[in-house]
């Protein structure tokens, strides 16, 4: 499971166009080495990736980012380029850099990472920072999620967090938010909230229609006052509401 995010995250990466390199991470102090990507597009944002075990949070904001700061700027000829052009860094990278950290965890420990993560993410220095915790309960779920569509695995969570139905099942039932479902649909919400960079698929409206089916749900009078208010300009409108609050102190 140790590799599961970092190839979850260089799809990611490469289906969203960026300038991808990598380059292997050492800590001889814990003991500990990983992946450590780098994403870039021209002229936008520099998104650094790596997992990091959760007895290693707590060593983020006041060693381990300064050490991916030391390497990104001065070594930066140990990073394989994967994907596109080659990452170059930028005099916009003090500003425009967002580190990323995925790590894992038991379940039952989930309030104390959840405030070594927040920690991580209102550290001001460096990057701007997201940590996704994840469960060990979740890990094979989102490995077999992975697995069945990583040969466009965007496309398949733009689809899901698009899926109203599931996001109405996963907000109305407790239940379901254990079920696999359930899981799914919290793991692919929490991609969408810690990385900025995904889209979500918009879905042309038929405005005719749309204005149908409000008027279907109105009362005639309801669609007259409707009608009403959309040509009112803001002197009208202060008129408007000083005629009503009038009719209503006089009943």
């Amino acid at each position: 499971m140790d590799n599961l995010f970092d190839e979850l995250m260089e799809r990611i990466f490469v289906e969203s166009n960026f300038s991808l390199a990598k380059t292997e991470y050492v800590e001889e102090d814990y003991d500990w080495s990983t992946s450590l990507y780098i994403a870039h597009k021209q002229q936008g944002d520099y998104f650094i990736y790596l997992n990091i075990p959760v007895n290693l949070l707590s060593y983020v904001t006041n060693d381990i980012q300064i050490k991916l700061v030391s390497l990104i700027k001065n070594d930066s000829e140990q990073f394989e380029q994967i994907n596109g052009d080659e990452v170059k860094i930028s005099s916009s990278f003090d500003k425009n850099a967002t580190l990323i950290i995925f790590t894992s965890h038991e379940v039952g420990i989930d309030e104390n990472v959840m405030k070594q993560a927040i920690l991580i993410e209102e550290d001001p220095y460096f990057f701007k920072k997201q940590v996704l915790s994840i469960s060990n309960q979740e890990l094979p779920i989102i490995s077999s999620c992975f697995d069945e569509h990583k040969s466009n695995y965007s496309h398949y969570v733009q689809n899901l967090i698009s899926d109203t139905g599931r996001f109405n099942e996963f907000s109305d039932s407790e239940l379901f938010e254990m079920s696999e479902k359930g899981l799914e649909y919290s793991f692919v919400a929490k991609l969408y909230e810690k990385l900025p960079f995904l889209t979500l698929l918009v879905k042309k409206s038929d405005q005719a229609n749309l204005q149908q089916k409000i008027d279907n749900n109105l009362s005639e009078v309801q669609r007259v006052n409707c009608d009403e208010l959309l040509v009112l300009d803001t002197n009208n409108l202060d008129d408007w509401f000083a005629e009503i609050v009038k009719e209503v102190v006089d009943d």
